[in-house]
């Protein structure tokens, strides 16, 4: 996000920092919550109410939050437009984190039982869900003025609408929660929501943004992006299938197939990756560039225990609930926790930067990005989050509390730096030369 994008349509960091600020607290919430409900993460049900509370503190709270301060800065400078509604942006922030608040509470707080009340799932459901449709609304809007047409844009667009349709989901099924009216398993419309969610939101707005960033962050200038059109169509077709398979037709064979179109897409980006950190021209990682390199590494190792969740082979099976939880587990707090924390570093201090010091460059001496936040402590939580990430697989499948309790206080040391880098960028000081 730097050499080579006009910044001048970059919107107010007061629309970008609240984002940050609240998504790095959550990840440290969630962190203590692993601590606190081990015992219950390793239970062989679904409607797990702790498991639930967790996972959502992290792809709401954490990694949502922080995607859409990010896209709010992206988008108009990558698209060369101003952002629709800056208003939009701030509403859409305070009905998200407050709905994501009321509905983790309810989360930690239920028992799914006959007598549950629905009434706060609800009200947090709707909060969400506007918020949602504002910020589509806005980015969409931002989008639809660029004269520039891309892969990248079109994956950022597409995922965009997945998360609307995600969300959309999760109320229907709230709603069929206290009122039954879908004829549909429910195990089957979680699965729905889930992989519209990884999939249709998350690494879709992965594969946009990598596009457009990684030419600069590696400095490579020609990159095979002939290999995202093609998985554009893999993950599109994949993805409708598969939720349409989970609708109408459960069957194994259908679900296998769409999982395998869905695998091609995914390896076609891995490739890409694989291809962009080869011929990178930039020899020497940075700490944000390393963690990114780790996330596209626990992609490929999420896939593998896709497999296994999907076909269910005979050995795995009395421990098969262990290796579901182990596959979504790699996904949040492999794949896209440490794609969020080194991208951190590669966006968010120049965003402050941006505002800080770009009218000081040549006039005063100007500290450079990198120096807004401590790359000692960013080194260190990247070693702590792949230690914490590995214990805690291990004690999914093996069923073993103390290890996950060992792995969430780890977790919880990796929070507290990246706190610190977050609070640091913000309110970095340094006197400057008159």
């Amino acid at each position: 996000m730097q050499a080579g994008l006009s910044t001048k349509n970059a919107p107010s960091t007061s629309v970008v920092i609240p984002h940050f600020l609240f998504g790095a607290f959550m990840f440290l919430i969630a962190t203590i919550l692993i601590l606190i409900a081990a015992p219950q993460l390793i239970l062989p049900f679904h409607l797990n109410s702790h498991m639930l509370t967790i996972t959502h503190l992290m792809v709401l709270g954490f990694i949502t939050m922080i995607i859409f301060g990010a896209l709010y800065q992206l988008i108009p400078v990558v698209m060369e437009v101003k952002l629709k509604s800056e208003f939009m942006a701030h509403l859409t922030f305070y009905l998200f984190g407050s709905g994501l608040i009321i509905l983790v509470i309810s989360f930690w707080e239920a028992n799914f039982g006959p007598n549950q009340n629905w009434r706060w799932f609800e009200i947090s459901g709707s909060l969400i869900l506007v918020a949602v449709i504002l910020f589509a609304i806005n980015t969409l809007l931002t989008a639809a003025k660029t004269e520039r047409r891309d892969i990248g844009n079109l994956f950022i667009v597409t995922g965009i609408i997945y998360l609307v349709l995600t969300v959309s989901l999760a109320i229907l099924m709230i709603i069929n929660f206290a009122h039954p009216f879908i004829p549909v398993n429910i195990l089957d419309l979680l699965k729905m929501h889930i992989n519209l969610g990884l999939i249709g939101w998350f690494l879709f707005l992965v594969i946009g943004v990598a596009s457009k960033l990684m030419p600069m962050f590696l400095v490579i200038h020609k990159l095979p992006e002939h290999l995202l059109k093609y998985a554009y169509y893999f993950l599109n077709a994949g993805l409708i299938l598969l939720v349409g398979a989970f609708y109408f037709y459960p069957q194994f064979w259908l679900i296998l197939f769409a999982s395998f179109i869905i695998f091609c897409g995914i390896s076609l980006f891995l490739y890409f990756n694989y291809y962009a950190f080869k011929h990178r021209f930039r020899k020497n990682l940075d700490t944000g560039m390393k963690l990114s390199k780790s996330a596209f590494i626990l992609l490929a190792f999420a896939l593998i225990l896709g497999i296994f969740a999907i076909i269910k082979l005979d050995f795995t099976a009395p421990f098969q609930y262990r290796i579901d939880i182990a596959f979504i587990t790699t996904i949040i707090f492999g794949f896209l926790t440490s794609l969020i924390l080194g991208q951190t570093y590669k966006t968010f201090p120049f965003i402050i930067w941006l505002k800080r010091y770009q009218g000081k460059v040549g006039k005063q001496k100007t500290p450079l990005p990198q120096e807004l936040y401590s790359d000692k402590i960013a080194q260190w939580h990247t070693n702590s989050h792949l230690i914490a990430f590995i214990l805690l697989i291990i004690g999914e499948l093996s069923a073993l509390v103390w290890l996950i309790q060992i792995s969430a206080v780890i977790f919880i040391f990796t929070a507290v730096l990246y706190n610190y880098n977050v609070y640091k960028i913000i309110f970095y000081k340094k006197q400057i030369e008159s």
